[in-house]
């Protein structure tokens, strides 16, 4: 037998006005975005994971 899905709250009134605004206003926020340092550190460990060979394949 399936268990029943629970209802989701729904917001309204005040509430609901203090979450909308919350929400636009931190949309308007700059974005975290990456230091050139960042993604080059970031291609280094892409680069290695690719090039990786596990020790037991380095046998054959």
């Amino acid at each position: 037998m399936a268990t029943p899905i629970k209802s989701v709250p729904i917001l309204s009134g005040k509430i609901a006005d203090e979450f909308v605004r919350l929400a636009e206003e931190n949309e308007q926020q700059p974005r975290h975005t990456l230091t050139a340092e960042q993604e080059a550190e970031i291609a280094e460990i892409m680069r290695r994971a690719r090039e990786y060979t596990p020790s037991w394949m380095k046998n054959e």
